[in-house]
């Protein structure tokens, strides 16, 4: 009993591992991580960033959802904020880069950094309509 379970249990390992070879290629070889130019470091501030612009989307989702609540100015300084510093990180990584990695930070996050900014300045328009 216990050989047949060892047995399958090796059985299922290996089976494991040949399908983990057949994705991600010999065992010794990670899987390749997707770079759009030969600067990892690039990718990782445009990664901190994108981080930062999906916390300001939730803080101003929150802000949204406590509208007309005691919470309400509370989420919508955390938003303020969160689009605050998402926006002076994106400014600061452009600030320092050369022409050809601005576009290419512009491409992948730009539209995104805008539309959030857009969204929480309608938020705050709608504030004063109100």
């Amino acid at each position: 009993m216990y050989k047949q379970l060892v047995s399958t249990h090796l059985r299922a390992l290996f089976a494991y591992r040949l399908t983990k070879a057949a994705v991600w290629g010999p065992l010794t070889q990670p899987p390749l991580q997707r770079c759009y130019h030969d600067k990892p470091d690039l990718d990782k501030e445009i990664e901190a960033i994108t981080d930062l612009a999906t916390t300001a989307k939730d803080e101003m989702d929150f802000a949204m959802e406590s509208r007309n609540s005691v919470y309400y100015n509370e989420d919508k300084k955390a938003a303020h904020e969160a689009v605050d510093e998402m926006a002076q990180a994106y400014a600061k990584l452009l600030d320092r880069l050369s022409a050809a990695d601005k576009q290419v930070v512009e491409t992948r996050i730009g539209m995104k950094i805008k539309e959030i900014q857009s969204a929480y300045e309608i938020m705050t328009l709608s504030d004063i309509e109100d």
